[in-house]
């Protein structure tokens, strides 16, 4: 997390969070979070989540949109965290912060079921998985902000992307460098409704929960304008980041297979376009690689200083992300 927004988070910013969503702070029980604070309390017996970002990660504008489309998604009975109104009847509250910025608090219920785990990954698991992005794909081909909402960012509009170099060390300029030959090389591919529009962009396996196979989706906090093609190579991407090389081919077939099976249940996506999965692969493999810095985490996390050995290089010299291809599964 930014260290200008740890700065000025304080106890008196909890206590008129959770006041805008009629709960006392003294209820609410942190539960961690990457880039914002996140709570979880219980109201009249119903779980929540609360959570309080910083304008200087997400405007309120942005967060609006957000929730505009999680809303848009539940409506339409997508499996999702559903967002609820405050105390005022708004779905973003604003606080103002000692420097004159702001954070913004948003609440959901919170997700059914429980956080899966790598021993609990199924055939089952992983159509459903397949299954629940397919339908995001298919729905979001119909959404249209409300009149009110300002729309949400592109993928190569946010912040993180846009201020890259500035988080990376001198050493590793050329990580941002890489990054812009990658983006002028992907702003050439065709956008269609077919194949392009807002989608999740961060649907690992810590942002659903799973009861009884049935996935709920939540933390849309990353959403934007992008290929549909990313979110199936982000889902790889994470699967098999920790996986050794050796492993790689036969743990992605064991995860794409039965995830594109669910996947095509819901949306069609011509084959063509998996022609630049291995993109995307590689624009995730920078985009953890910046945020690994932009957040610190190379200074205290383990798992950190092991991803920068491990795919430095691979981001230098083009090298493939997995020894994994795409078309074994096709």
């Amino acid at each position: 997390m930014d260290k200008r927004i740890k700065n000025l988070f304080n106890q008196s910013i909890l206590d008129e969070a959770a006041t805008c969503f009629g709960i006392n702070s003294s209820q609410l029980t942190d539960i961690g979070g990457f880039e914002n604070y996140i709570y979880q309390y219980t109201k009249n017996d119903t779980d929540y989540i609360l959570r309080i970002s910083h304008s200087y990660h997400r405007s309120h504008d942005m967060v609006e949109s957000e929730l505009d489309f999680v809303a848009f998604l539940a409506n339409n009975h997508a499996p999702v965290s559903i967002p609820i109104p405050s105390q005022n009847n708004r779905l973003v509250e604003r606080i103002i912060a000692q420097d004159g910025s702001y954070f913004t608090v948003t609440s959901y219920v919170k997700a059914s079921g429980n956080p899966p785990k790598r021993s609990d990954g199924n055939e089952k698991l992983f159509y459903e998985y397949g299954k629940t992005i397919g339908t995001f794909h298919r729905l979001t081909k119909e959404y249209q902000p409300k009149d009110s909402i300002v729309e949400r960012f592109t993928w190569d509009e946010d912040p993180l992307l846009v201020h890259m170099s500035e988080f990376l060390p001198p050493d590793d300029q050329i990580i941002n460098q890489k990054y812009l030959t990658l983006r002028k090389r992907l702003n050439k591919l065709n956008k269609t409704k077919q194949n392009y529009g807002l989608i999740h962009t961060d649907v690992h396996m810590g942002n659903f929960f799973v009861d009884d196979n049935q996935l709920c989706v939540f933390d849309f906090d990353d959403c934007a304008y992008q290929w549909f093609i990313s979110d199936i190579a982000i889902v790889l991407f994470y699967y098999l980041v920790n996986v050794n090389e050796e492993e790689q081919a036969e743990k992605g077939k064991s995860l794409m297979v039965p995830f594109l099976e669910g996947y095509f249940t819901e949306n069609s996506l011509s084959k063509k376009e998996f022609q630049y999965f291995d993109l995307f692969l590689k624009l995730r493999e920078i985009v953890l690689y910046a945020v690994l810095f932009q957040d610190n985490e190379i200074e205290r996390s383990k798992f950190a200083k092991k991803y920068v050995e491990n795919h430095r290089d691979k981001i230098i010299h083009d090298l493939p992300v997995f020894a994994f291809d795409i078309r074994n599964v096709l």
